[in-house]
């Protein structure tokens, strides 16, 4: 099968089975709220009802944090490894769910049901951890090798250089190696959770071993399969981000009978609309999970 024709397929059975997308969106934002409630606890003990309060929902102001951090010693540091092991659920949360997710894309399985998606969920979740190891263990090697080794090597060489030209290209070069090592991670990791889910057999280390050989041997159509629709969804911020700029978010609500309900209607529709990308952003990630199960079944 042609990487268009598994992208054409592909996006037809993520249109069919789009209702997964909403159990990703709302689980991924009950893990949001569970990371955001002790940072807003935490902002709203220090600022009570004050003006500052209505101040902060227009921008973050640079001076009440110095404040907030010094007032508070070591709070902001107990957020963020809060935020760290919130991160790392995360993770373990959508591998879980990728087992759903892929399951959906049986041809037999054409009715959806909320059971149904949980108990094949449930049905694949300790291979799915266990894969999930093996890729953050390759995550780790891919950080260590090309982040820090090949990094660290760049830093020493080029420290003495005097022209600032070529240290901006060769560590603009260094980071794009990384992304490209992180990417290709991850393109393997989708193929082994489709390996388990399509054949419902093996372990997750044969399944990871199995689908870095495939994408070796299919490197130009799986990197196409999987690069397309991921970069849809990363399109989706920039539309975003031209759409609705900052600029236009923390504007001075103007001197008018309605201007007492601008605030809280700005903020309610921007949450809409934050929330409307991350359903697009899921939308796209099942589309790109559809193309490449059908790459996968195409080319078995």
């Amino acid at each position: 099968m042609t990487s268009r024709a598994s992208l054409k397929q592909g996006f037809s059975l993520a249109r069919r089975t789009r209702s997964v997308v909403w159990i990703l969106l709302l689980v991924n934002l009950g893990v949001a709220a569970l990371a955001a409630l002790p940072i807003y606890h935490g902002i709203l003990n220090f600022t009570g009802h004050s003006l500052i309060g209505q101040e902060l929902a227009c921008g973050l102001m640079v001076d009440w944090l110095t404040d907030f951090s010094f007032n508070n010693p070591g709070l902001l540091d107990r957020f963020a490894q809060f935020i760290l092991m919130v991160g790392l659920v995360s993770v373990l949360v959508n591998s879980i769910l990728a087992g759903g997710v892929l399951s959906r894309f049986r041809p037999n399985d054409d009715r959806y049901a909320t059971g149904g998606f949980f108990h094949e969920t449930g049905r694949y979740t300790w291979r799915m951890i266990r894969l999930m190891v093996i890729g953050l263990v390759c995550y780790w090697i891919v950080f260590r090798l090309l982040n820090q080794s090949l990094g660290g090597f760049i830093e020493r060489h080029t420290r003495d250089w005097l022209d600032d030209r070529p240290v901006f290209y060769v560590r603009f070069g260094w980071g794009i190696l990384v992304a490209m090592g992180i990417g290709f991670v991850n393109l393997v990791m989708d193929f082994a959770r489709v390996k388990l889910v399509m054949e419902d057999g093996g372990s997750a280390a044969e399944a990871f071993l199995a689908s870095l050989g495939f994408a070796l041997g299919r490197l130009r159509r799986t990197i196409t399969v999987w690069a397309i629709p991921s970069l849809c969804g990363l399109a989706l911020l920039v539309i975003y981000r031209l759409l609705i700029p900052w600029s236009f978010i923390n504007a001075t609500a103007p001197e008018a009978s309605w201007s007492h309900i601008q605030e809280p209607l700005m903020l309610a529709l921007l949450f809409i609309a934050q929330q409307v990308v991350m359903f697009g952003r899921y939308w796209f990630r099942v589309a790109t999970w559809a193309s490449e199960w059908s790459y996968y079944s195409g080319s078995r």
